[in-house]
């Protein structure tokens, strides 16, 4: 249930992207072999890492001139096994034939979990080169965000939220909300994830109205808009009778406002049962 504010974190961002790098696999292999030729050596074959990521590792021969399944197989090193090192040396291998946007945008991410993140910077910046994309452009503005360059975290963070990234919205809410403290911006930000049905969003706006605001009833009330979409009734019940100890008649009006708001894009309609 709400236990703290939440940012999201990069894994959403590669498993969305990884998606569109099959996409592209078959698209190349429906038009015409290509054969390329890498300027770093291979990684050696793992007997052990390679088993438990069977898989991607079965394309380990087509992964010598091929940089799409060399992604594959370090995308699952990284998804996986959270073996970073093992999956950056697939990334590096995969760029040494062709960079790709993809293939930088990974490189960056297992970067950033291996806390180098100058090396990151320099890979996501890569991605955004080859393709401005709102998925690359919010990795950057985390990577600056876990090094507290704030300013720069929010650069990116606004323009990938300008091309309709949802996970950026909440994200610049949650750095002017926790980082910041600037609880105006804050507000408008996660309300606009709000309006696009992200549920980190609500989740967050719920506390942040709690903690920081103060006004229990719009806290009761986007917890509630969450009892079956994301918790459950009693989870929810819980948390504002006993974790945050509201009465009954705050929380009923909380209720009766994400009835009523269009500021709601889910509602909860069920009675209450508040005794």
């Amino acid at each position: 249930m709400i236990k703290g504010i939440i940012k999201v974190i990069l894994v959403i961002f590669i498993v969305f992207s990884f998606n569109a790098c099959e996409d592209k696999s078959s698209q190349e292999s429906k038009s015409q072999e290509i054969v390329y030729i890498a300027t770093l050596p291979m990684p050696e074959w793992d007997e052990v890492g390679g088993k438990k990521i069977w898989d991607a590792y079965k394309n380990w021969h087509d992964a010598k001139h091929d940089p799409i399944p060399a992604t594959q197989i370090g995308y699952a090193y990284a998804n996986k096994l959270q073996d970073y090192e093992k999956a950056l040396q697939w990334f590096e291998y995969s760029n040494s034939m062709k960079p790709t946007a993809d293939n930088s945008a990974y490189a960056c991410y297992v970067l950033q979990e291996m806390k180098q993140y100058d090396k990151a910077i320099k890979w996501c910046n890569d991605s955004i080169i080859q393709e401005s994309n709102k998925e690359a452009l919010f990795m950057l503005g985390t990577v600056y965000e876990d090094t507290q360059k704030y300013d720069k975290a929010i650069e990116y963070y606004k323009l990938s939220a300008n091309k309709g990234y949802v996970n950026a919205m909440n994200n610049l809410g949650f750095v002017y909300n926790e980082k910041l403290k600037d609880y105006n911006l804050a507000e408008q930000w996660y309300l606009k994830a709000v309006k696009k049905r992200n549920y980190t969003a609500f989740n967050n706006i719920a506390l942040f109205y709690h903690e920081d605001l103060h006004d229990d009833i719009k806290a009761s009330a986007y917890a509630i808009a969450l009892i079956g979409n994301k918790y459950s009734y009693q989870s929810v019940m819980n948390l504002l009778k006993k974790d945050w100890q509201i009465p009954n008649d705050i929380i009923q009006k909380g209720y009766e406002l994400q009835l009523s708001s269009d500021e709601f894009p889910i509602k909860y309609k069920e009675n209450l049962n508040l005794e």
